[in-house]
């Protein structure tokens, strides 16, 4: 009697680290598989201590790991990474990319010449993966497929699958009774979470709520909660800068880097949640806000529109006025920003629950599978 084995998964990204989203959909996507049977391994160049219990160093893999052909490669792609596409170029495996997009690097110029140069570095990795044969493209949205598509993959060898997730995971975690206890009280709570970069638009996000405070209401924070890379420093002070000349320095707050606690406990505290996001391929502190039931105000950009799909305000053209008139709306009629927190809590359950997303993921690679089997 001959039994099929399952195929070996090995998961390729150049870093690992936690509390990343990245790092969380390689971690997720890898339970997820090893509870349907596969034998999967993660392999990465930069692993954090933290994440060494499931990952291991690239280089400790043998020359020939990669050549058998019943084998399923999955590649995660976001920046350039010289070693990982070679291995990328030359393996037997079956090549499934997880295209995370990559950050155009003019956002960098005059900022970070280092992250400028890794940018387009991952630009050009795109274009010439793009022309790899028989690769399934497993996109974290819409928007990261047509990337692709429009090097020349074919769409029907492109998916979407939204980023696995750690939301419940944080809904678990136990308030911050500090974070709590500043972010009460009247004034209203207007967050963003994501790392302190120019490609997340703080800047309009500022412009935007010195406007609402100038014509709706001063008892009013922005918060931008999210890591600040000391590389990027010149571009918080520019947003500091920005933020006093409008008058707004002292309601503008940069928390840095938070626990899970911590930003669990701000977004039970937040009563907006703001993108203005200039350049995203998913982004997935939208689905952790409309998880704890924050309604959202966000320009229509990149893949943004596709994320939210309809359970909150989007901009189709960017209107300071505008945007601010949203975020009123919706911090004067508590029966709409219920009604958006609702429909952005439907959401999740319905599209980026890990159960739906964990379908999602076996049925992809079950097809792939099933598909070489026949052949």
């Amino acid at each position: 009697m001959i039994v099929n084995r399952l195929p070996r998964v090995h998961i390729l990204t150049p870093s690992l680290v936690p509390y990343d989203a990245i790092g969380n959909d390689v971690s997720q996507m890898r339970d997820a598989l090893l509870c349907h049977g596969y034998s999967v391994t993660v392999f990465a160049e930069g692993i954090h201590p933290q994440c060494t219990p499931i990952a291991k160093p690239v280089s400790t893999a043998p020359a020939d790991y990669w050549q058998s052909s019943e084998d399923i490669l999955i590649y995660h792609h976001s920046m350039g990474w010289g070693s990982g596409q070679d291995i990328l170029f030359n393996t037997n495996n079956r090549i499934v990319l997880r295209h995370h997009n990559v950050t155009p690097p003019q956002f960098f110029a005059g900022y970070s010449i280092p992250y400028q140069q890794a940018c387009a570095a991952g630009q050009e990795g795109t274009e010439r993966i793009a022309h790899l044969r028989n690769m399934l493209v497993l996109g974290d949205s819409t928007f990261n497929c047509d990337d692709l598509i429009a090097l020349g993959v074919p769409p029907e060898n492109c998916r979407v699958l939204a980023p696995l997730h750690l939301t419940e995971e944080l809904g678990h975690e136990p308030f911050d009774i500090p974070t709590i206890q500043r972010y009460s009280g009247e004034t209203v709570n207007i967050v963003f979470v994501g790392g302190v970069k120019p490609n997340k638009g703080h800047a309009r996000a500022i412009r935007a709520f010195a406007v609402y405070c100038r014509h709706f209401n001063t008892r009013s924070q922005l918060i931008f909660s999210g890591g600040i890379d000391d590389r990027l420093r010149n571009y918080v002070d520019d947003l500091r800068q920005l933020a006093a000349s409008l008058g707004v320095a002292s309601q503008v707050v940069f928390t840095g880097s938070v626990t899970g606690s911590q930003l669990k406990s701000l977004y039970v505290a937040a009563d907006i949640f703001l993108c203005t996001s200039e350049h995203e391929g998913f982004c997935v502190p939208l689905v952790e806000a409309m998880y704890f039931r924050v309604p959202i105000v966000a320009w229509g950009k990149t893949a943004v529109p596709e994320t939210i799909g309809g359970c909150g305000f989007v901009l189709e053209h960017w209107d300071e006025l505008q945007c601010a008139s949203y975020i009123a709306e919706l911090v004067n009629d508590t029966n709409l920003a219920t009604r958006f927190g609702d429909l952005g809590r439907k959401r999740y359950q319905q599209v980026f629950s890990p159960g739906v997303l964990q379908k999602q993921l076996f049925d992809i690679i079950t097809s792939l599978d099933e598909g070489t089997r026949s052949t």
